[in-house]
């Protein structure tokens, strides 16, 4: 993949993040004309993850799942895991000292100089928050309806914002590590692939239902 193909794809990518995934804004705001928000990059290093390793997020679902009895959650595993998403979808990430991490700047550097988006600094504790503007979301919902790719992206991120709702950044990533595959990664060293692990996982669970 060209690097021009590339910035768009993970820019595409974060903008439905920022619009599907993103909390509703406050009068209180930091950007007063702002239509969502993500709290600080931990959170959208997390979401992103999820977005692109659709087994892991289906393995979250189905923890979720054991601790609450929701079965809305095993449909939404079971959806993942019967598709071909975890092999086509997958976009696999480096783990580094706190987990699954790529710089964003270059991903986000369009959504900013075309004002779909925008991102504070805070001088004091370095935390960035992001927020996607209206034109963003006007350009978010235009795409999920003319382009199928972008529906997609549209539908997986409402999920992942489905899941991560009223949760922090850390409390993403004990989610995460909760797997030994992740949490054994080594510094530098790819985050594998649990989509056959997940498969059966969702098989035994379908059979103890039958």
């Amino acid at each position: 993949m060209d690097e021009i193909t590339r910035q768009y794809r993970d820019a595409l990518r974060l903008l439905f993040i920022l619009a599907r995934a993103g909390e509703p804004t406050t009068s209180t705001s930091a950007v007063a004309d702002a239509v969502t928000v993500i709290s600080s990059e931990k959170k959208l290093q997390k979401m992103d993850f999820w977005v692109r390793n659709p087994d892991h997020l289906a393995y979250a679902l189905l923890e979720a799942y054991r601790e609450q009895g929701d079965t809305v959650l095993l449909t939404q595993a079971k959806s993942i895991a019967g598709s071909e998403e975890p092999e086509i979808r997958r976009d696999a990430m480096l783990k580094y000292l706190y987990g699954a991490y790529e710089p964003l700047d270059t991903a986000l550097a369009p959504l900013f100089s075309y004002g779909l988006a925008r991102m504070l600094r805070d001088v004091n504790t370095k935390q960035r928050t992001y927020f996607l503007l209206p034109k963003g979301l006007e350009i978010a919902d235009r795409m999920a309806k003319e382009l199928p790719e972008a529906r997609w992206y549209s539908d997986r991120s409402t999920l992942v914002g489905e899941f991560c709702k009223d949760k922090s950044g850390d409390q993403l990533a004990k989610w995460q590590y909760s797997h030994p595959s992740y949490a054994g990664a080594k510094n530098g060293e790819t985050i594998g692939s649990i989509a056959s692990e997940v498969r059966q996982r969702v098989a035994e669970l379908e059979a103890g239902r039958a």
